[in-house]
């Protein structure tokens, strides 16, 4: 069936807040960009108090009780104004301080507010008249604060004695089987994680369950990070590389960091060398320097990894030597680890596997089969036991996996950029880490300044700071916007879209979709947030911390400091100003000297606050 929308009218011939002064058929809209819960509140007192039913004609509805709308519409208005400081029946006053810094920072620009202006106007002329004084509101809030020391008394964590670490280069945890293995070796903190071998990593049990592109990268990254040893003279200088490159696409959108991940120069490297895997792998026109390096790459990779002889023997090894003279051997120089690699080629084995294993055939082993081969055979009966258990691998993950990297890729994809006012998205000009290093820094001297007044009480808004995407590239202004790609769904009977790039969505395809090919050529961009320049935000931080002029941050806070120690970290400016941070328990850590492993620690810190912490703001 073919369903529209239509636009009702609501049978009103007067205004009554819930509907717009000049047309009173219509519905309110919302005033600002972030106001559609607000909105949202006002369509269900509509409907609750108004008693909505759908009129004779059916493209209208009824108001039946439109006196008591007008009465609620008013004490709504009311109640807003007096939120903060409310006079009871009983003569008491019921006060509501917020503690989130804004409130101080924004407040006195109420008089520009267009609710502010719809509240006022509307009491002035469908009321009494009387309109409640709501800049008394902002005064007695402040007196509130100033007579008021202590507003909330929260649960704390202490640390004290040697604290233990898991760096990420000497205490790594070993996956040995596929159950989980996608979250370990591919979200997060997958740096601590590795595969108990490198074809281990790629087995179809795991790459089955990557189901966006950030994890499949991430687990690019982490099997790479095994021989960053060897392959370091040909990954370093890759960023610089495909600056100069002619023709190079911007990486830009799918090619950020993490912000915790800027603070380990393997990650970078490894970070821009993705990149340059899926540029050879798409593009005809590549510079030759950048060929070269992935050729050199994957031929340092190549002694580590197994192959089928995908012929009548497939379960057999082929030995390298004799897959060096095969035409897989060029694909493999070519574009080995891109999506088009996994399209044609799948790692089969047991989902577990014993390290210790001294015999090496295609059932202690994960081996790459070519997908047309295992399409064939995956459904055959077989009497040989190791050509069955092949099968049997195929069966359980073929379909799934296909369908993960089955993607048809244009690098030169355009998109469209929307703003979308009203559809659940929110965009704000206020990005989350400067409200934190503007608080911090206009507050440097206040000792009372808590994490809870500074993030409110949502434990996402600390990790937003932690994550803060990140890009690389000198010669841009600063940042740039960014947003989730809209994917509509190809159904004939479903009209839905689905998001790409949006917190905890799943794409269920590991290919970037702003590479993916659309029967229009273009991409839907709705833009949600901002990502910053590296070099840009360390410059942003060292005024903020030379702005200090070497006092010591006043606030014990630990969260607090932590985030700017995780800060002074990422960024390189640990050993500058450290000595300004308010935190005891430097003194006990182990690594203080070795920052990357101190980058491991103040993560697990935060990690087991957060686990082990049971007061409700968390």
């Amino acid at each position: 069936f073919d369903v529209k929308f239509v636009s009702v009218r609501l049978n009103l011939d007067r205004y009554v807040l819930f509907n717009r002064p000049n047309r009173p058929t219509d519905m309110s809209t919302q005033l600002t960009g972030n106001t559609c819960y607000f909105q949202t509140y006002l369509f269900a007192v509509l409907c609750k108090v108004g008693q909505l039913t759908i009129a004779r004609d059916g493209r209208s509805v009824d108001v039946a009780n439109v006196e008591r709308l007008e009465e609620v519409a008013v004490r709504i208005c009311r109640f807003l104004l007096d939120f903060f400081v409310e006079e009871t029946d009983r003569g008491t006053i019921l006060m509501r301080p917020l503690t989130n810094s804004n409130f101080v920072a924004d407040f006195y620009r109420f008089k520009v507010a267009p609710y502010h202006a719809l509240l006022t106007q509307y009491l002035a002329r469908y009321s009494d008249g009387t309109i409640p004084d709501y800049e008394a509101q902002y005064r007695s809030v402040l007196q509130y604060y100033q007579e008021t020391k202590c507003l909330h008394k929260y649960g704390k964590f202490t640390l004290g004695g040697a604290m233990s670490s898991s760096p990420n280069t000497k205490s790594l945890q070993i996956v040995m089987g596929a159950n989980g293995a996608d979250r370990q070796l591919a979200r997060a903190d997958y740096y601590k994680y590795r595969a108990a071998t490198f074809m281990f990593g790629f087995n179809s049990n795991i790459m089955a369950e990557i189901d966006n592109f950030c994890e499949f990268n991430s687990l690019r990254k982490n099997q790479l990070l095994r021989y960053y040893g060897e392959l370091h003279p040909a990954i370093n200088g890759c960023a610089q590389a495909i600056v100069e490159a002619k023709g190079a696409t911007p990486y830009r959108d799918y090619y950020f960091m993490a912000l915790f991940e800027v603070g380990q120069r393997e990650l970078i490297d490894l970070h821009h060398y993705t990149f340059l895997i899926d540029l050879c792998a798409e593009c005809d026109d590549v510079d030759e320097d950048l060929k070269g390096r992935v050729g050199v790459v994957n031929n340092t990779l190549l002694k580590h990894t197994f192959f089928s002889t995908c012929k009548r023997n497939y379960e057999k090894i082929i030995k390298l030597s004799d897959f060096q003279k095969t035409k897989k051997f060029r694909e493999f120089l070519h574009y080995f680890m891109s999506i088009r690699w996994h399209q044609d080629f799948i790692a089969l084995g047991f989902p577990d596997i014993n390290p210790k294993e001294k015999d090496i055939n295609s059932l202690t082993q994960t081996v790459f089969y070519t997908t047309d081969l295992m399409r064939q055979m995956q459904h055959r009966q077989e009497y040989d036991f190791e050509k069955e258990c092949i099968n049997q691998m195929a069966r359980n993950t073929m379909r799934q996996y296909t369908s993960q990297y089955d993607a048809q890729l244009d690098m030169s994809q355009k998109y469209k950029v929307h703003a979308k006012i009203g559809h659940g998205y929110t965009y704000s000009k206020y990005n989350t880490l400067m409200h934190f290093l503007n608080v911090a820094q206009s507050y440097w001297m206040n000792p009372d300044l808590s994490n809870i007044s500074i993030f409110g009480k949502d434990i996402r808004t600390l990790l937003a700071i932690s994550s803060q995407k990140i890009f690389f590239e000198d010669h841009h202004s600063g940042f740039y916007h960014y947003g989730n790609f809209e994917i509509p769904s190809s159904s004939y009977y479903s009209r839905t879209v689905d998001m790409d790039l949006a917190v905890a969505q799943r794409s269920d395809h590991a290919a970037a979709s702003v590479s993916c090919q659309r029967s229009s050529g273009v991409n839907n961009l709705v833009l949600t947030d901002r990502v910053f320049e590296f070099n840009y935000l360390k410059g942003i931080l060292e005024r903020v911390f030379e702005s200090a002029e070497g006092v010591q941050f006043k606030s014990d806070n630990e969260v607090i400091n932590l985030c700017l120690l995780s800060l002074m970290l990422d960024f390189g400016l640990f050993q500058r100003f450290v000595g300004l941070l308010n935190l005891p328990f430097l003194n006990d850590l182990q690594h203080k000297a070795d920052t990357r492993e101190l980058q491991v620690e103040v993560a697990n810190m935060i990690y087991e606050f957060d686990r082990n912490n049971s007061v409700d703001f968390v």
